[in-house]
């Protein structure tokens, strides 16, 4: 089966690109933000941002917690991160896409998946998009918090 792009978003951040990387990369720094990102447990418990790193995602959607096993196959510090994991839902891909603008950043998030069946196929037709708004309002929560920490400054 072929990659499904669920969904991409764009957004323009009032910050400096490393600034803005800085907190899409480093996990304590997502938390300030992602109310969703519990932790990421690296193998070794070792965190090393490169490409093939492996580690398992935490999250948590209202009471139910999410973990996913994730590996980095694209790392290209402060522009470009992409991750990939497997599920039974089959193979999800995440992409960060970051932008030096004259006032700031603009950040691309695309999520995409090659469904594992038929009936995750037809799953994804129907529902794939609608995690474009929990992403979304996220992306939005990450916007407000770092032009409001510029202000600060």
């Amino acid at each position: 089966m072929k990659e499904k792009l669920l969904f991409r978003l764009e957004e323009f951040i009032y910050a400096p690109l490393e600034v803005v990387f800085e907190y899409v990369d480093d996990d304590e720094k997502i938390k300030l933000w992602n109310e969703y990102f519990i932790e990421n447990i690296y193998e070794n418990d070792v965190k090393v941002n490169a490409v093939g790193t492996k580690f398992r995602s935490v999250q948590r959607f209202e009471k139910k917690t999410i973990e996913v096993d994730v590996i980095i196959t694209e790392y290209d510090p402060p522009h470009r991160i992409e991750m990939e994991s497997t599920s039974k839902e089959g193979k999800s891909f995440t992409r960060y896409f970051l932008y030096r603008e004259p006032d700031g950043t603009r950040i691309v998030l695309e999520s995409s998946i090659i469904p594992s069946n038929l009936y995750y196929r037809v799953i994804t037709k129907l529902f794939g998009g609608l995690g474009k708004f929990v992403y979304k309002d996220q992306i939005d929560k990450l916007k407000n918090f770092l032009e409001n920490r510029m202000l600060d400054e």
